[in-house]
């Protein structure tokens, strides 16, 4: 305390000269537009270089983690997949059965879990092949579909959206239902639309469906946490747990299917 006093005392005319100093800004950055504007120019960017590199530091400390995860996704794919791989393209091209897919890379710039309808930013777009109805993965499983693009970044519709509907299978029964996302936690959703002759186990994997125009098939959702029966003993709900934790999305994969084109005409046609 006392070396405090001691340090005020010796320098009391520059700490005295710097209030001032703040006074006088605050007093002319309210009384000018011009000079507001300024301050609060040059805050924002003070601000907004902090963000950034609090972020730096945040994604540097992540890389293990993160390199770890890419590490175990390649190794399954290999297993799993014929991969064609053009080193000079920042894309993979994964031929599976008789459909192939171009699977592009993205980063997470912007993501909500906690609205009713929540939406995803990645820093790829237009420039980048991506289009709307594109559907969206992570390592661990689907994260929703393409809905705007510009040339640069691209909205995502989450599978934590009130509107958000996806066409899903359990993977022992093969049986078919409907996803949404009506439990209002980023953890979870709920299948709907269950036959009652359906026995769904906790733990059972919940993967994409067979018809989807949007998701390829056998994409990993989630797994059953609880079943309930419903009141007209018709078709059963299941609570599953998103194998995606939404909360920390860092890195996507977009997927262009290169037969849309055609996949859409025949469509049009029905």
């Amino acid at each position: 305390m006392l070396n405090l006093i001691r340090f005020i005392q010796k320098n009391h005319f520059v700490i005295l000269f710097i209030l001032l100093e703040v006074i006088c800004i605050l007093l002319l950055s309210r009384s000018q537009n011009f000079h507001k504007q300024a301050v609060m120019n040059t805050t924002n960017n003070v601000v907004g270089r902090i963000y950034e590199w609090g972020s730096d530091v945040g994604n540097y400390f992540r890389l293990k983690k993160t390199n770890e995860q890419l590490a175990e996704e390649n190794a399954l794919l290999r297993q799993q997949l014929s991969v064609v791989t053009d080193t000079t393209q920042n894309t993979y091209l994964i031929n599976e059965r008789d459909t192939i897919y171009e699977y592009i890379p993205a980063q997470v710039v912007n993501n909500s879990i906690n609205q009713a309808k929540n939406y995803i930013i990645i820093n790829k777009g237009k420039l980048d092949g991506i289009k709307p109805d594109m559907s969206v993965i992570s390592p661990d499983g689907i994260v929703g579909v393409v809905s705007n693009v510009s040339s640069h970044y691209a909205t995502i519709i989450s599978l934590l959206h009130s509107n958000s509907i996806i066409g899903v299978r359990f993977k022992t029964s093969q049986e078919l239902g409907t996803l949404k996302w009506t439990t209002n936690n980023y953890r979870y959703g709920m299948v709907e639309d269950i036959p009652t002759h359906l026995v769904l186990n906790e733990g059972d994997t919940v993967l994409t469906g067979p018809y989807s125009f949007i998701f390829p098939e056998d994409l990993m959702v989630g797994t059953v946490e609880e079943t309930y029966e419903t009141a007209s003993g018709d078709l059963n709900r299941a609570k599953i747990r998103f194998s995606t934790n939404f909360a920390t999305l860092r890195h996507v994969y977009v997927i262009k299917n290169l037969y849309t084109t055609e996949l859409d005409s025949l469509r049009a046609k029905f």
